[in-house]
């Protein structure tokens, strides 16, 4: 056997073969998608697409937007994601990288529901909380605290405070909730351009009025958010135009 066989077959048991797959489904029509020049930084870009007879295309201009203190980390995505490390973990102050569904808005009573058409209304109310506690069975959960006969949790995030004003739900980590892989994931208006979050992703109050008034459940959007590095391959698998 020669020299370079030898090496080849080396690569192949050594080397993980790995390439992003289009997970995205045909009934999803819109895409929030967010890149990160670092992915260990906080600062990042949103630029919307909606699918329509000629592919994918941009809507509107790019965003800016803010991630988690520490950056991007690798969640439970709908799409298989590279297995290099860091993955998501609960209090790591990383927001999730990955493919994920946006399934509910929540509004601080008194702020005006987008138009019709948009996304049905969840109140917030003074006893609303999003439960981060990985050891209780409502983990991952927003609900009325009132409304629970024995609350389990030590640690929760209270819902009525003005940065939550409006507020999207992200799919990482919901429907069967892993303890400790991370909980309330959202999207939220930002404190400001050098204010990141805890693993949320937040913009400008402006910007974020609009993104929630241009999305449509029916549309079954998605947030996809990625490090500059994967960016290429992604769009060129899921049949995206080039980002400029």
């Amino acid at each position: 056997m020669s020299a370079i066989l030898r090496l080849c077959l080396l690569l192949l048991i050594y080397v993980p073969l790995w390439a992003w797959a289009d997970g995205l489904s045909s009934e999803c029509q819109q895409v929030l998608l967010v890149t990160a020049p670092d992915p260990n930084r906080a600062q990042a870009k949103l630029q919307r697409y909606q699918r329509g007879a000629e592919g994918w295309q941009p809507v509107g201009k790019p965003i800016r937007v803010v991630l988690g203190r520490a950056g991007l980390a690798w969640g439970l995505s709908e799409e298989e994601t590279p297995p290099q490390e860091p993955h998501k973990k609960e209090g790591d102050n990383r927001s999730p990288a990955g493919v994920y569904e946006i399934t509910q808005l929540w509004m601080r009573r008194g702020i005006a529901p987008p138009p019709p058409g948009g996304f049905p209304v969840h109140w917030i109310y003074a006893d609303t909380v999003g439960v981060d506690d990985p050891k209780s069975r409502y983990y991952n959960r927003i609900l009325r605290a009132s409304e629970v006969h024995e609350p389990d949790w030590e640690s929760w995030e209270k819902m009525d405070i003005s940065d939550y004003d409006r507020v999207l739900v992200v799919s990482h980590n919901t429907r069967q909730p892993r303890p400790g892989a991370g909980s309330c994931i959202f999207m939220h208006r930002w404190e400001g351009p050098n204010q990141p979050t805890a693993g949320c992703t937040a913009m400008a109050e402006t910007d974020f009025v609009q993104v929630i008034n241009w999305l449509r459940p029916e549309s079954h959007p998605r947030l996809v958010q990625l490090p500059a590095q994967s960016l290429p391959a992604w769009l060129d698998s899921h049949q995206f135009p080039t980002a400029k």
